[in-house]
């Protein structure tokens, strides 16, 4: 109870967006919703203190991706994404009109695929963020908490993820994976 205070305590913090208004890499948003389809993986470069460990950490500019399902009865451009503090959620992607977007579509994705995928998804809507995943960053960031060396050893069960929560690339992975659309390519 306590972890779990102190967790959406840090996430909001560490999540927290600083819009910067550099548009020099950004697509304007209404090209992107001009050209997203169903099934489409957005992949977003994130303005909070926890987009920029993982954009490091990654070497990435990417720090955050969503699933765009279409339009719903309440939102046009309607993504399925799991946020820190919100759990799994609808967004209209309006909210990332002040982030620079890219468009991933996946490769031989017939309509039957989509709608498992879609319906999948739609169905994971509530399901909590594994705030553990911020305590395993942080722990990544700073290898040598200042914590004496004794104490250290216990600082390992701390984190280490839940399956019965999720991170966004946790959700867009096994989303793919129950309709058996391989995210990484065949090895030989």
């Amino acid at each position: 109870m306590l972890l779990q205070l102190i967790g959406t305590q840090l996430a909001k913090y560490l999540t927290k967006e600083h819009v910067h208004e550099d548009h020099y890499f950004r697509i304007s948003i209404d090209d992107i919703k001009s050209s997203l389809k169903p099934g489409d993986v957005v992949l977003v470069e994130g303005q909070s203190r926890v987009s920029s460990a993982i954009q490091f950490i990654t070497n990435s500019n990417w720090s955050h991706a969503a699933i765009f399902i279409g339009e719903t009865s309440s939102l046009s451009h309607c993504l399925i994404e799991v946020k820190a503090v919100d759990g799994c959620k609808f967004t209209d992607i309006d909210d990332y009109m002040h982030h620079n977007l890219r468009i991933c579509r996946p490769v031989f994705l017939n309509n039957k695929k989509r709608k498992i995928l879609i319906d999948y998804l739609v169905k994971k809507i509530g399901s909590k963020y594994d705030l553990k995943n911020i305590i395993d960053l942080i722990r990544y960031i700073f290898p040598n908490p200042p914590v004496p060396k004794k104490h250290r050893r216990n600082l390992i069960g701390i984190g280490a993820g839940d399956p019965t929560k999720a991170i966004c690339s946790t959700l867009i992975a096994e989303a793919f994976k129950e309709i058996g659309h391989p995210i990484l390519p065949f090895k030989k």
